[in-house]
């Protein structure tokens, strides 16, 4: 499938192309190629490495917001009532998607709770590192920064409990960290500075589509007795593998 692409942009052949006239490309790909500079690399493994990556964070998102929303049934009706207002205006464009602002808080929160990692913005030190308190960080040594500043009852109240509301009250009070694709030092499952995820606002609106077409079709709920545990292996954090919905396709929708 790369070949061909390959073999338009003329990658492989930039001695017979004059300097400064091979296109450039704003892609993976591209990027790829400038990073490997003439070395030997695997195209199609550095294009499945970025799909898994892609595609395991944003189901693991999708998969727990759904959960915490139907372990709230109440905020189900709610929603519903906000997206079909959204798509009655706007339909299902960028414009529609954005004014499902109580969703946006959802999942924000549910990334809050949940962001993937117990630690994120991970580093390696390529070189000594002495820090303002004297600790040295030894070439070769990999870091990251812990993920509890999200659970921290002096920046987020009654840190442990999931409030569907909360990143909606915030973003109404004027913080423009509170949307679900923004970023700030107390909230960084998408990263924060010059790596932060380049994928986000494509994320946020994927899931916010697919949970919103979900409670539109569907009747979802949790079996009764059941409450779905949020699993940690190692540094991840996962959706609970044994976690079940019972589904209906609603009448209005047949």
């Amino acid at each position: 499938m790369l070949q061909p692409i390959f073999d338009r942009r003329g990658y492989g052949q930039s001695q017979s192309i004059e300097p400064g006239k091979m296109e450039k490309f704003e892609d993976t790909i591209q990027w790829l190629e400038e990073t490997a500079a003439g070395r030997p690399y695997d195209a199609a493994a550095s294009q499945i490495g970025f799909a898994i990556s892609a595609m395991h964070t944003t189901s693991e998102l999708l998969k727990q917001s759904l959960l915490d929303i139907c372990m709230h049934p109440d905020l189900i009706p709610v929603l519903r009532d906000e997206a079909n207002k959204a798509i009655e205006e706007s339909g299902w464009t960028t414009a529609g998607v954005f004014k499902m602002q109580l969703l946006d808080s959802a999942v924000k929160e549910t990334q809050r709770l949940k962001p993937g990692l117990l630690v994120n913005l991970e580093r390696k030190a390529l070189r000594d590192v002495i820090l303002p308190n004297g600790l040295t960080i030894p070439r070769g040594t990999n870091v990251a920064v812990d993920s509890s500043m999200m659970w921290d009852p002096a920046i987020y109240p009654d840190p442990s409990s999931y409030d569907a509301y909360r990143f909606l009250r915030l973003r109404k009070s004027g913080n423009t960290a509170a949307a679900l694709a923004s970023t700030s030092p107390e909230h960084i499952a998408f990263g924060i500075g010059k790596s932060i995820c380049p994928g986000r606002f494509f994320a946020s609106n994927e899931v916010k589509i697919a949970l919103a077409k979900i409670l539109l079709t569907y009747d979802v709920r949790i079996p009764e007795g059941v409450t779905p545990k949020i699993v940690e292996m190692g540094f991840e954090m996962l959706c609970d593998p044994d976690a079940k919905l019972e589904v209906r396709m609603r009448k209005d929708e047949k």
